[in-house]
């Protein structure tokens, strides 16, 4: 049974110790340093352009010619004279478009994100900005005390909605692309980054009057989510984040956007003393957010130059994860905030919900904080991201808690949690997709069955009404990521799920196409780039009328 099954992987689980071996029968053969190193090296000069894909093994789907592009989005750039980052999340944003054209070619282009702060440090050469995971000025405390901006580094989320092309990084505002040359557009005050306040903020986030006077003064805005969600055709989902200085108070205001980028509605929440969330879910009548726990934050050392914002974050691990449950607009019902019954940082959340019964069943991908493996329960508090420094993140070594796919049932009536339970026990996984039409099947890319935490080589489908979960494994020293949905045209069932795998034996990236329906038989076509692209962060798929 299920239950008998979660039972024995955990005991198996619980008698692993890190750092793994590696298991390369299994999950096939790369070296961590040498392979998975690559893929996280900087993205090369030859990959800053845009030419017509000639390398293509396999067929392109007869849904897909003409049909839109596909957009990637992450960090692409690690050094600066010499200098490495601190952590591959401070990486400078590189976009690549993958267009399906009209005469059945595929035409790539690829572009750093040109924001103000990229600009200046690529002209000096330099390292010039204080940055969210550990990357700062030379000199140390010196020369970065009191100095509180941060670089937007704009490299977490892309997407285009009412014809307009967005890169999203969540601690900043969102900057807008030309969607075919992805040159980087300035002006634009409406969309996502109206009364965001303008580009020569110096903080984001924080707040002293809400965009008043003082605001505007002292040069201090609010951000954008990096996670924004359509819901349908007509309607796109987000949130602005301010913390009030004062009063400490998260303040989110969710925002309805209409095929245009108007504001059709809006809903504000307050949450006393928290961070704001990296993701959301939406149903019909709500929005869902888990709000992680942290441990108290010296500040101080932030503004003193000693460290940056994540270095300063730890977890909380004696302290149970909640859930904040938020009546959309046209619902009466009063906001709800849900103890889960364990402690559980959540990473991702599934963008659609489905209500049935009262009830609602939310997925989402995460680190169970009581692994005695990684989170030591003797401890009060564990590190968070800003311990991941490096060239790349250290799975072998430890470094990096494997995330699991969980299943989050909540009655809406009594406000309680029924189950918070791994969907398949033992998947690594991450960057969870799901099917337009379908909501239940979900794409995800996998790491492992056996809960190690290793880079995902695999990818999978799993029906999440039956837990039934099909797997592909790509070749030695490949590596997979995620995959978006596009619904097939003429009624036929299924999608076809575009996604980048990264070669690290070639040392290029290919866009390959999987059938949702023959998941298992691998890939109907794979689109070979003339170089690599950097292991990124999230991706979309836009329709040409989108």
């Amino acid at each position: 049974t299920l239950t008998e099954l979660r039972s024995n992987i955990s005991q198996t689980q619980s008698k692993s110790k890190v750092p793994w071996t590696l298991d390369n029968d299994k999950y096939g053969e790369f070296n961590q340093h040498r392979d998975w190193g690559f893929a996280y090296s900087s993205t090369p000069a030859s990959a800053c352009g845009s030419y017509t894909i000639d390398d293509i093994k396999g067929e392109i789907p007869k849904d897909l010619v003409g049909s839109g592009t596909f957009y990637k989005v992450g960090p692409g750039k690690f050094e600066r004279n010499g200098r490495q980052y601190e952590h591959i999340l401070d990486g400078d944003g590189f976009v690549a478009a993958f267009s399906f054209q009209e005469d059945g070619t595929v035409r790539y282009t690829g572009k750093f994100v040109e924001t103000e702060y990229f600009v200046q440090e690529t002209k000096e050469n330099k390292i010039k900005y204080r940055n969210v995971f550990g990357t700062q000025r030379s000199g140390g405390a010196l020369a970065n005390a009191f100095d509180l901006t941060l670089k937007n580094v704009a490299n977490t989320n892309v997407v285009k909605w009412g014809g307009r092309l967005f890169v999203f990084w969540e601690a900043g505002r969102p900057y807008e692309l030309d969607p075919e040359t992805l040159e980087t557009l300035v002006g634009a005050e409406e969309g996502p980054v109206a009364d965001l306040g303008g580009t020569d903020c110096k903080v984001r986030g924080i707040t002293i009057d809400q965009g008043g006077t003082i605001d505007q003064l002292i040069n201090v805005g609010r951000s954008f989510t990096a996670h924004p969600h359509v819901w349908d055709e007509n309607t796109l989902v987000g949130f602005k984040i301010e913390t009030n200085a004062k009063t400490q108070e998260l303040n989110l205001e969710f925002l309805e956007y209409d095929g245009e980028w108007k504001e059709e509605k809006s809903t504000n929440y307050v949450i006393p003393d928290a961070l704001a969330p990296h993701d959301f879910s939406l149903s019909d009548n709500y929005y869902f957010m888990f709000e992680n726990p942290f441990g108290d934050t010296d500040n101080l050392k932030y503004m003193f130059g000693f460290e940056s914002p994540t270095q300063m974050m730890k977890l909380a691990l004696r302290q149970n994860t909640m859930l904040h449950v938020v009546p959309r607009p046209g619902n009466n019902g009063k906001a709800m905030i849900i103890e889960l019954p364990t402690s559980y940082f959540n990473i991702h959340l599934n963008g659609i919900s489905e209500e049935k019964d009262g009830k609602v069943h939310l997925y989402s991908t995460g680190w169970d904080l009581t692994n005695e493996n990684f989170f030591p329960q003797s401890q009060e508090t564990a590190p968070f991201l800003g311990a991941w420094g490096g060239q790349y993140p250290d799975f072998v070594g430890g470094t990096v808690p494997p995330s699991l796919l969980y299943r989050t049932v909540v009655d809406l009536e009594t406000a309680k949690v029924i189950s918070h339970e791994e969907v398949c026990p033992g998947i690594v996984v991450e960057f969870p997709t799901q099917e337009e039409d379908k909501p239940n099947m979900m794409y995800c890319a996998l790491g492992s069955d056996d809960y190690t935490s290793l880079p995902s080589t695999g990818l999978c489908r799993i029906n999440t009404d039956t837990s039934e979960i099909e797997t592909w494994w790509a070749e030695n020293r490949c590596f997979t990521h995620e995959m978006a949905p596009v619904k097939k045209k003429n009624g036929d069932p299924g999608s076809w799920l575009l996604t980048p795998l990264y070669d690290t034996e070639e040392k290029r990236t290919s866009l390959a196409i999987f059938d949702s329906e023959n998941f298992v038989s691998g890939p109907v076509c794979r689109m070979y780039l003339k170089h690599h692209l950097t292991y990124g962060l999230h991706s979309s798929f836009a329709n040409s009328n989108t």
